[in-house]
């Protein structure tokens, strides 16, 4: 992990969605209950640094970079699908739509994917490559479907490396925030659990996997 201006930095940010709040539907239980929190910490403090470039900040060689991407079902019973709606708080709104602390700002790209890899049907790739990324930091849901397939092809896909003219791979960083990212329970075992296997699988072979405090830190400088 390094800070944001010594190396070009995205903000991933996966399936923050309506639909993941409803309370019984994904699971009998959930974990990381501060994962939202932490999210809205990570975006505010991105937020924070750009405007300190100045305007046009997207522009500049050491702004972040804040990519949003939603699940857009093809199954019409999905929860994620278009036209789906639940009722939260008394009002009925469309699952897929962002959760409220989560709304893209207007520079802010997002990206619609109808399969568990951010990568899969969507421009991702090609935007993070073009923008000369070097170190992606991922969060959101769910920690053992959408998140770790993307975090998973990210390094299968080499999205941040480049190769010098000798040949030479220097292949950046992905970092994975633990407590940014939350599932559910299933297949017999609680949710904090498949969430830490989840995240143990990943660490050292796919990403760095981090908590928030770090990545406030190194990245941001808090």
């Amino acid at each position: 992990m390094k800070p944001a201006n010594a190396a070009k930095t995205a903000l991933i940010v996966i399936d923050v969605q309506n639909g993941f709040r409803h309370p019984t539907h994904w699971g009998a239980s959930r974990s990381t209950p501060e994962c939202e929190e932490n999210i809205e910490h990570l975006l505010k403090a991105a937020r924070e640094y750009n405007k300190k470039q100045g305007e046009d900040a997207e522009d500049k060689s050491n702004a972040i970079i804040i990519c949003h991407v939603h699940h857009h079902s093809i199954y019409p019973d999905s929860l994620l699908h278009p036209d789906a709606r639940l009722e939260i708080d008394g009002k009925v709104v469309e699952a897929v739509q962002p959760q409220s602390f989560a709304q893209p700002e207007p520079l802010e790209p997002v990206f619609i994917k109808d399969v568990n890899s951010s990568f899969i049907g969507t421009e991702l790739e090609a935007y993070i490559k073009s923008k000369g990324v070097r170190q992606l930091i991922i969060m959101g849901l769910t920690t053992d479907h959408c998140v770790s397939t993307t975090t998973r092809m990210a390094s299968n896909l080499r999205v941040v490396s480049v190769t010098s003219p000798t040949g030479e791979l220097d292949e950046g960083d992905i970092v994975l925030v633990d407590d940014a990212c939350a599932t559910f329970s299933k297949g017999g075992f609680d949710a904090e659990t498949v969430h830490k296997v989840s995240l143990a699988s990943l660490n050292e072979e796919f990403a760095e996997v981090v908590n928030t405090k770090d990545v406030l830190h190194g990245v941001f400088g808090y």
